[in-house]
């Protein structure tokens, strides 16, 4: 970490300390030329990603090239002998991720005003094929005005780039609970990707919880590719319709069945041939995705993932709505919703067949039992005849 006062390039002095990104920590500085503060970015000392040095100036290209109010701006990109550096347009807000984590759920209208915002962000971004590969609620900048912005490049993917994507063969980059389908499996990802993770993102927001959860990333990768979301009505009723629908079509499975960034930031809802009922079932029975996802589970011990650190522990917004505690592990383990029905069902059948033997069993004890109870009774009613007998 940098001291306040430090001067880096011989232009920008360390206020404070901001955060963390995935390569490296952030700053609010002072421009000493251009006397305006700045999120002045700096490279670790030690490598954090393979290639690090590199994948910072791959970030820094791919924020100059995007020009669009709903993604943060880059200033300057240098290297100061010690480490590379990128100034970009300071936020004097907070994160979407942080707000979450503070306030819990947003309600559905302002959910949907900060996705659209982030969806703008990204349109703009792949009209330059960039494909920003990492959203989730912590890169969602809020303005102090309200407006939205994307922000953290650092494993954006330059679609015109055919040779080489800064990842090893195999590797999988990117945040798990935001993973899309293909992405989880290895596959190239284009801007359908990024529309999958924002859908996570808006799952999230209106819901308290991404989507899929589990104790481990490959757990939750697979059940990006094999399940499906639980409805986002099932956990608030209010957001049947509209709303889930969005969800649910930016969810699809399929990167063709999803909206583009520029239909969402229009608003845009799904059509007829989008549209589907909402069932109850969890699983998913194609088995054509069945042994890719086991793909995925056998990738996570003979593959080193490229995914954050800090996406080993679930968000702590799963912590933000107690009263779904319960619902949470429906979801996370979809099958556990059948066996309880067949243990039902096999001890329904053998409760009403043993009930009629013990039953007939009981009748016909019961009925020399009785007749052994009558027999005290009878020396009771000359008992009763004995004044006759005076007389």
């Amino acid at each position: 970490m940098r001291r306040a006062g430090e001067v880096i390039g011989g232009r920008y002095r360390i206020v404070a300390a901001i955060g963390r990104g995935g390569m490296g920590d952030v700053y609010r500085a002072m421009d000493v030329v251009l006397q305006r503060e700045v999120a002045l970015k700096l490279v670790r000392p030690v490598p954090m990603t393979l290639m690090a040095v590199e994948r910072f100036r791959r970030e820094a290209r791919a924020i100059a090239q995007i020009r669009d109010p709903h993604v943060v701006a880059a200033y300057d990109f240098g290297d100061d002998g010690e480490s590379s550096y990128l100034a970009m347009e300071l936020s004097c807000g907070c994160s979407v991720g942080e707000e979450l984590r503070e306030s819990g759920p947003f309600e559905p209208a302002r959910a949907l005003y900060v996705v659209r915002q982030a969806a703008s962000g990204l349109a703009a971004a792949h009209r330059e094929g960039v494909v920003h590969r990492d959203i989730k609620p912590d890169n969602l900048l809020l303005a102090d005005n309200g407006s939205v912005k994307v922000a953290d490049f650092g494993i954006a993917r330059f679609l015109t780039d055919a040779t080489t994507t800064m990842t090893s063969a195999g590797q999988i980059v990117g945040t798990s609970h935001y993973l899309s389908p293909e992405a989880a499996l290895g596959r190239p990802v284009g801007p359908p990707s990024d529309i999958y993770a924002l859908g996570c993102v808006l799952y999230q927001l209106v819901t308290g919880r991404p989507p899929f959860m589990a104790d481990e990333p490959a757990a939750v990768m697979y059940q990006h590719v094999e399940r499906d979301p639980v409805p986002p009505s099932e956990l608030r009723p209010e957001l049947a319709g509209p709303v889930e629908a969005l969800i649910l079509w930016m969810l699809a499975k399929d990167p063709a069945d999803r909206p583009t960034a520029v239909q969402v930031a229009s608003g845009a809802q799904p059509t007829s041939n989008h549209t589907t009922t909402v069932l109850p079932v969890r699983k998913r029975t194609r088995k054509v995705l069945l042994p890719a996802a086991l793909a995925v589970l056998a990738a996570s011990v003979g593959i080193g993932f490229a995914l954050h650190a800090q996406d080993v522990e679930a968000p702590a917004t799963n912590n933000l709505v107690p009263s779904q505690a319960p619902s949470t592990p429906a979801p996370t383990h979809p099958r556990t919703t059948q066996p309880p029905t067949a243990i039902v069902a096999r001890t329904t059948v053998p409760t009403k067949t043993s009930v009629k033997p013990t039953a007939t069993k009981s009748t016909k004890q019961s009925a020399p039992s009785s007749h052994k109870a009558k027999k005290p009774k009878k020396p009771k009613e000359p008992k009763k005849a004995k004044p006759s007998t005076r007389r």
